[in-house]
């Protein structure tokens, strides 16, 4: 098997911030050894990039352990955290620089207001701020935002903000209505015209060379590109639906019924 993959692991639920648009699954954290046992069935296959995620991948007590784990078996994998900065003391910010090689923040407007507004903790913006600051220039920097009605009309603002710093790569998201973000759909869903604005902004940020690589995940993307492990070492498909547990279920059985997923699913596209 020669591709190579990057993995999104929802480590854990639990978060300190209340995001609007928040998809995460409730399910049970694993123990450290369970966890474990799930990165050595998912090292049958090539690994890039591991990003833990959550809920606050921070609020994970075994989260260092099992990085340092990871990298003992495997050093040349990439491990990356995406977290909300609120637990992140002296302590912490010196065992990401040890552990990590590449940390993500989420801006979701340059407004400090509207940041809260939208996002799930006060102070959001000034945090982060202040971790930008800490981290400029010691780790690679990737920053997320979701595109949301809120929001589409500031994203030259969060790059004059995000500029500043030495980033490696912004990525914008598109509202995607997935559980809690299915209560406030009418609040942040984009249209496609309204998209197409946002897909306009980083055509133009891309063929302006700009120094930050930016990106936007359409909802195609979001829906298939992804391959998520939660918290219990659950996988699903496309619909939400469980297709096994990287505890009980073969890695790369669970890869090959998505495989067929994803070609049915282009197959019905075309059917339309």
């Amino acid at each position: 098997m020669n591709q190579l993959y990057s993995i999104c692991w929802n480590i854990t639920n639990k978060c300190n911030e209340n995001c609007k648009f928040c998809y995460r699954k409730m399910r049970n954290d694993n123990s450290l050894q369970n966890n474990k046992k799930i990165f050595d069935n998912i090292s049958k296959i090539k690994i890039d990039k591991i990003t833990f995620s959550g809920g606050e991948p921070l609020l994970y007590e075994n989260l260092f352990e099992l990085a340092n784990y990871i990298k003992q078996k495997n050093p040349q994998i990439k491990l990356s955290i995406t977290t909300n900065g609120q637990s992140i003391d002296e302590d912490i910010f010196n065992k990401i620089l040890n552990t990590f090689d590449w940390i993500s923040f989420s801006i979701d407007s340059s407004n400090i207001d509207i940041n809260d507004k939208i996002g799930g903790g006060k102070n959001h913006l000034e945090k982060i701020i202040s971790l930008l600051d800490a981290f400029n220039g010691k780790i690679k920097i990737k920053i997320n935002t979701v595109a949301t009605k809120y929001n589409i009309d500031d994203l030259e603002n969060i790059y004059s903000l995000i500029s500043k710093y030495n980033i490696s790569r912004w990525k914008i998201f598109r509202f995607y209505p997935l559980r809690k973000g299915k209560e406030n759909e009418q609040l942040f869903y984009l249209n496609d015209s309204e998209s197409q604005l946002v897909e306009d902004f980083v055509n133009k940020m891309q063929n302006e060379n700009t120094k930050i690589k930016t990106h936007y995940n359409d909802l195609k993307e979001f829906t298939t590109s992804y391959f998520n492990i939660y918290p219990d070492g659950s996988i699903e498909n496309n619909e939400e639906e469980d297709i096994g547990n990287l505890l009980n279920d073969d890695i790369l059985t669970i890869l090959d019924i998505k495989q067929k997923e994803l070609i049915n699913h282009n197959l019905r596209k075309n059917e339309i």
